[in-house]
Parts: C-alpha cells; sequence; structure tokens
C-alpha cells in the first residue's frame, strides 16, 4: 500500500511539475507576446507621429516658396509693358523696396533684378559690387532665358553666393523670368535665400524627444541639404551616405517616387557618433513647383522603447515574481497536488486580468501620449503657419496700398478697398487668436472651491444666458477644493457653456444648461450638459481636433483649447451623445493639482 501510495504521489507529483512548467512556458510566452505587440503598436504610432512632424515642417516651407513666388510675380508684373533696364529699375525702385521690407521676417538675403542681357540693373540691398556686373553665364540665367515660361520659377542647389553683401553665405536662388507679351525674354527677378536661416526656422526646431532630429534632402539633385543629425551639409547621397549607410542611402533614392512612407535605417549615434543607433523615421515630400524635395524626422529607437520602459518593466517584475511563487509553491505544497492546482488555476485568472489591465492602460497611455503629441505638433504648426500667413497678408495689404494709390477712386471702389483692408485686419486678428492657443500661458496654481469658480462662471454669462432663454441650473458640491489654475479652469467653464449655448440656438423645445460639481476619488468633476442638437457620431472621434468645426463661422480652437488646459493640469475630459439631442462635456480634475508642482500661488 505504502509502495502504492508512493507511485501515486510520484506520479501526481511529476504531473505536478509537467503542469507547471507547461503553465510557466505559457505565461513566459504571454509575456514576450504582449511585449512584442506593445512594442511593434508603439513603434508605428510613434512613426506616424514623426510623420506627421514632416508633413507639418513640408507644408510650411511650401508655403514659405508659395510666397516667394507671389512676390516674384509681383515684381515681374511692374515691369509688364517696360523694358528692363538701369533707369526702369530705378524708377520702381520705392515699389520694389516695398516689396522688399514686406519680406523682413523671411530669410531672403537679396533681391536683384536682371536684363536680357545678364547684367544686374537693381540689388536690394544695393551693392555696388553686385549692379553692372554680368552674369549670363549662370545656370539660372540660361533657364529663364532658354526655358522659362511667365509664372515658372526656377530653384537651383544651394551654392554659396560669390558677389553682394552677403557674399560668402550658403543661399538658395529663387529665380523667375520677365518675358513680353509675345513670349520674348526680357530679363529676370531673383531672391538669395540665405540656407541656414531657412534651415534654422523651419528644419531645426522640429524636435522629437531627446535626440529626435529633422533632416532634408534635394531629392532632384540626390543632395543631402540637413543631414539626419541636424547639421547644413550639401555632399551628395552617394559621398556623404552610400559607404557607410546603406540604408539610408536606398530610403532617400526611393523618395524620388515622391510618395510619403515610415521605416527605419542604421546611423551614427548622436548620444555617441563612435557608435551605430537604429533610427525610427517618417517623411513626406517637398514640391516647389516641378522641383522635388523630401523631409524626414527620425528618432534613435532606444527613446522610443524608454516610452515603454516603465509597463514593461512592471510586467516583467511581476512575471518573474509569479515564476519564482510558482516554483517555491511546486515544491512546499506538492503533498496538497489538488488545492495547489485550484490556487494556481485562479493564479493563471488573475495573471490574464492583470495582463489584460495592462494592456488596456497601455492603450490609453499611447491615447493620451498621441493626444498630447497633436496638440505640441500642432502648436508648432499654428506658430509657423500664423507666422508665414502675416508675410502674404502683407504682400496682399502693400499691393492693395499701392492700387489704391494709383488709381482713380471713385466712390464704390473706395468703399471696395475699405473692404478688403478690414478683412485683411480681421485675418490679422484671427492670426493672434492662432498663436495664442498655441503659446499657452503657464500654469498659476491655486487652491479654490470649484463649486465657487462654477458660480463666478455663471455669474458672468447671466444676462446672455437670458437673453438667449436657457435656463442654467448648477448642482454644486460645496467646499470642493482643487488645486489648479482658476483663471484657466475659468475658460474651460466658458468654452463650455458658449458651445452649450450654440448647441442650443435653434432648439425649439426648452434651453436647459446643467452644470454639476462632484468628486471621484482623487478627481474632481465637472459636468456640463445641454438640450441641444448633439453631436454627430461621424464628428465625435474630431470635436478636441485643433481647426476642426462644423459652425460656419467657427474657428475650430474652442475644444482644443478646452483639451489642452484639461490635459496640462493632467486630467481628462470626453463628451457623451446620442447624436440626436442634447451632449455632455466632462471634465476631470485632480484634486491636489498636477504631479509636477506643489507649490501654490498666494
Amino acid at each position: 500500500m505504502t509502495r502504492q501510495r508512493n507511485i501515486k504521489l510520484g506520479i501526481g507529483l511529476l504531473l505536478l511539475v509537467a503542469a507547471t512548467g507547461l503553465t510557466i512556458s505559457w505565461l513566459v510566452h504571454t509575456a514576450r507576446a504582449v511585449r512584442e505587440e506593445a512594442e511593434i503598436r508603439f513603434f508605428e504610432q510613434y512613426n506616424r507621429q514623426q510623420l506627421l512632424l514632416a508633413k507639418q515642417a513640408g507644408r510650411a516651407i511650401e508655403d514659405l516658396f508659395r510666397t516667394f513666388r507671389n512676390d516674384l510675380t509681383l515684381i515681374v508684373s511692374l515691369f509688364e509693358g517696360q523694358e528692363v533696364s538701369f533707369a526702369q529699375a530705378e524708377a520702381l525702385r520705392n515699389h520694389l523696396l516695398k516689396v522688399r521690407r514686406s519680406l523682413h521676417d523671411t530669410p531672403v538675403l537679396d533681391l536683384a533684378v536682371f536684363d536680357r542681357e545678364g547684367t544686374v540693373v537693381l540689388s536690394l540691398p544695393p551693392s555696388p559690387d553686385t549692379v553692372g556686373t554680368n552674369l549670363a553665364w549662370r545656370d539660372y540665367f540660361v533657364w529663364a532665358r532658354d526655358e522659362g515660361k511667365p509664372g515658372e520659377i526656377y530653384v537651383p542647389p544651394f551654392r554659396p553666393l560669390v558677389a553682394g553683401l552677403t557674399r560668402g553665405e550658403k543661399a538658395l536662388l529663387v529665380v523667375e523670368g520677365i518675358y513680353g507679351e509675345t513670349g520674348a525674354f526680357k530679363g529676370l527677378v531673383l531672391f538669395a535665400v540665405n540656407f541656414a536661416e531657412l534651415a534654422k526656422k523651419y528644419i531645426l526646431p522640429v524636435r522629437i524627444g531627446e535626440h529626435g532630429y529633422a533632416w532634408l534632402v534635394d531629392t532632384n539633385n540626390r543632395t543631402v541639404l540637413v543631414d539626419p543629425n541636424g547639421r547644413i551639409a550639401g555632399r551628395s547621397f552617394e559621398e556623404a551616405l552610400l559607404p557607410r549607410w546603406p540604408e539610408l542611402y536606398s530610403l532617400l533614392v526611393s523618395t524620388a517616387n515622391g510618395t510619403p512612407g515610415t521605416g527605419w535605417y542604421d546611423f551614427e549615434d548622436p548620444a555617441d557618433p563612435t557608435r551605430t543607433v537604429r533610427k525610427l523615421v517618417g517623411y513626406q515630400p517637398v514640391r516647389i513647383q516641378g522641383h522635388l524635395w523630401t523631409i524626414g524626422v527620425a528618432t534613435p529607437q532606444r527613446e522610443a522603447e524608454e516610452l515603454l520602459s516603465s509597463f514593461l518593466r512592471q510586467q516583467e517584475i511581476f512575471s518573474v515574481t509569479l515564476v519564482v511563487v510558482t516554483l517555491a509553491g511546486t515544491l512546499l505544497l506538492g503533498s496538497l497536488l489538488v488545492f495547489w492546482n485550484r490556487v494556481l488555476a485562479r493564479q493563471v485568472a488573475t495573471r490574464t486580468r492583470d495582463l489584460e489591465h495592462a494592456r488596456s492602460k497601455l492603450e490609453a497611455a499611447f491615447d493620451e501620449i498621441l493626444a498630447s503629441r497633436k496638440l505640441v505638433a500642432v502648436g508648432q504648426l499654428a506658430r509657423g503657419l500664423a507666422h508665414e500667413i502675416r508675410n502674404p497678408l502683407s504682400s496682399i495689404q502693400i499691393n492693395v496700398q499701392m492700387i489704391r494709390e494709383e488709381t482713380h477712386q471713385g466712390a464704390v471702389l473706395s468703399e471696395n478697398f475699405d473692404i478688403v483692408e478690414g478683412e485683411i485686419r480681421r485675418l490679422n486678428r484671427l492670426m493672434e487668436d492662432v498663436l495664442v492657443f498655441a503659446r499657452p500661458a503657464p500654469l498659476r496654481l491655486a487652491r479654490v472651491d470649484l463649486s465657487a469658480v462654477v458660480e463666478d462662471v455663471l455669474q458672468l454669462t447671466r444676462n446672455m444666458l437670458t437673453e438667449q432663454g436657457v435656463d442654467a441650473r448648477h448642482q454644486a458640491t460645496r467646499d470642493l477644493w482643487v488645486v489648479c489654475d482658476p483663471e484657466q479652469v475659468r475658460q474651460v467653464l466658458l468654452n463650455l457653456i458658449l458651445n452649450a449655448v450654440d448647441a442650443m440656438r435653434d432648439v425649439d423645445g426648452p434651453k436647459i444648461l446643467s452644470l454639476a460639481t462632484g468628486q471621484d476619488r482623487t478627481m474632481a468633476t465637472l459636468r456640463v450638459s445641454d438640450t441641444g442638437v448633439g453631436i454627430n457620431p461621424v464628428a465625435q472621434d474630431q470635436i478636441f481636433d485643433p481647426f476642426f468645426t462644423t459652425k460656419a463661422l467657427g474657428g475650430g480652437l474652442g475644444l482644443a483649447t478646452v483639451q489642452s488646459i484639461v490635459l496640462r493640469h493632467q486630467g481628462t475630459v470626453d463628451a457623451e451623445s446620442d447624436g440626436k439631442s442634447g451632449a455632455t462635456f466632462c471634465v476631470r480634475l485632480p484634486v491636489a493639482g498636477p504631479a509636477v508642482a506643489n507649490e501654490l500661488s498666494p
């Protein structure tokens, strides 16, 4: 009997060890699979973010060259019906000076006008070394004379300037020919653009992470303009990349098809140039009339991996701990086989739930990172676009002023000019609003009663709500003290109230605005509900995107500003609506305030 019992116990232990081994193997395999899936998904999202930054920078460069083209075309129109000569250029000097001043915020170095023989008849700023020089042998002059057409521009490879006040600067030349009514060549006008300043303004500021840089290449001429570590270059693909970095060489050659994409390549480590590091990259074509550049944004892969380290480290610690506990339990509780199997089953179920929970947390972290990155990227784009939109607005304003000065104005024409100038001023005010969104004010934290803040805003909007026929109801939780920036929280609440009032503007039934404050453990909640038209389900995922709006005259920054302020407080904001009637916005703020700030305002 004893022998039979020992045999049964041995068989039971063997089965237990086998089952335990299989379970551990499954746990290790599952943990590895979760890690691999997390890395793959995160790298894909990271590369999409880099591609978005590359697209934004590319559009900014295209807009800059579109401005150059418009101003060149304006200058060409001044010579319409006239010969290009020293005398005519001098007669137009004041107009040309106005155009040159309108470009003071751009990297333009010089403006030059050539006659049909290739002689420089005017240079701004004035340069005695340039005026009177014959440059008919230059490639851009030959292009304008033999190949160019009205309205076309030519951008040759950048080169050091050999004359003028900016001699020695690396410059891009943007050229447009001057032609008569029959298409006969009469001369050309060009801008010399400081390439180092262009790169400093549009390429080098594009950063992601600690060592994530943007690079720029001339795809048509197969030349590296700004290298993958943020340095101004100028060498060919073959010279700069082929001997040592074949993956990057092949990637840049493939961009000749003019399509955006993502990928990876090996390059020197920006932290230690003696080492090689793998980089994730997103790249976007930049089209300047018939010329093709490519801009890319690349980050060492290790920086993306570091963003996952806290989650993966917890997973690995838990996995190792579980394996150790399982082995110890196998040795200590071998005689309690049935009981151990039940405990093991519960642990496996718990582990499965933990993995699912970790995965859901990881997905939530992805969404938060993407929302924050999107706001940063849009903020950078908004600053660049607002800055660059002012240049064509200035050009339009100059042209309107010039036309107004030289045109006999009747009452109707004068009124039309006033309308144009008024619209220009309105666009400038809109640009100021965009810059306010792009440069948020720092948080000034204080400990305030959230319900009292709501009452203040309701008191501020009381007359407006009454005029609109809105019945405002506030369900308050008294003494709900929260560490926040009260002014910015008031801005959040004001934007949500205005949004609700607008949604109820054309509603036939009761117009009820409901506000409720409360607390959910460590988070204070603020709910704003209305009986308006609701949110279209198709647009519900986009309502917090900057510049997205369903209103005919909306700017699309109200809810984006709300999300930006809430995220900077380390809170959340979401919207609920059945798409037919009414909507509810729920704002959650940490009661103790953002974790990065501990000092309160007096």
